[in-house]
This record gives structure tokens, C-alpha cells and sequence, in this order.
């Protein structure tokens, strides 16, 4: 897991990981757009991206595997255990690669929950 204080603002962030990893099947959990994503389905226009409100996956998705799972603006609306329930499930099902992006001060949540998950940056 890879954790810290980067200066890079969240669009800086979300961008350098998606250039990074490069998936070919991408889950986004959360905001239907933002920039970084955007730039990226344009400059990959081969990815797959299959996009679900925050809350439990369809069963069409919870059946998929993924090369990267984006939560982005998801766990401000989920109770913390759904929250918890939801990252566990992908990480144990649908994606090896898990980046989250959320306004701990609106979610409830703490750096440190995510130790537990051992989700990868």
C-alpha cells in the first residue's frame, strides 16, 4: 500500500495512476465524470469502462474482473460498513488494483481504515 502526502492535486493523482497502470477493463465506482478520466478514455479509447452508482455492484459487474477499480465520490454516500463491505468485495473479486478517492472529512472514514483493506495506491 502506498500512502502519503503527495502535492499533486486528486486530477493530478487519478491521472498519473491511470497512465501508470493503463487497464484495459476499468471499474468506476461514484462520479460520472471527471477530468482525468475523461483524458484518459480519450487517449485509450480500446479500455473498457464500466460504470455503477456507490452501493452494492450489479451482478453483472460483481461477476467481471477488472484491472483497476476507481472509487471516486462513492464513499460519501455509503454508511461506512456498506463502504467497507463494498472495497473488501472488489478487492477480493473483481480487481487486484483498487484507487479511492474521497473527502475523508464527508465520508466518516480515516487514512488508517484503509490499512485494514491493504489497498494498493
Amino acid at each position: 500500500m502506498t500512502a502519503g502526502i503527495s502535492s499533486r492535486t486528486p486530477q493530478q493523482a487519478l491521472a498519473a495512476l491511470l497512465d501508470r497502470y493503463a487497464p484495459q477493463q476499468l471499474l468506476l465506482i461514484g462520479a460520472s465524470g471527471f477530468p482525468a478520466l475523461e483524458a484518459f478514455r480519450q487517449a485509450h479509447p480500446e479500455t473498457v469502462i464500466a460504470q455503477t452508482a456507490p452501493g452494492p455492484l450489479p451482478a453483472e459487474l460483481a461477476a467481471r474482473r477488472f484491472d483497476l477499480a476507481l472509487a471516486v465520490d462513492c464513499l460519501e454516500h455509503l454508511p461506512k460498513r456498506d463502504g467497507l463491505n463494498l472495497l473488501g468485495g472488489i478487492r477480493n473479486l473483481n480487481a487486484s488494483r483498487i484507487a479511492v478517492l474521497a473527502d475523508l472529512n464527508a465520508c466518516g472514514w480515516q487514512e488508517t481504515d484503509f490499512f485494514s483493506l491493504a489497498l494498493q495506491a
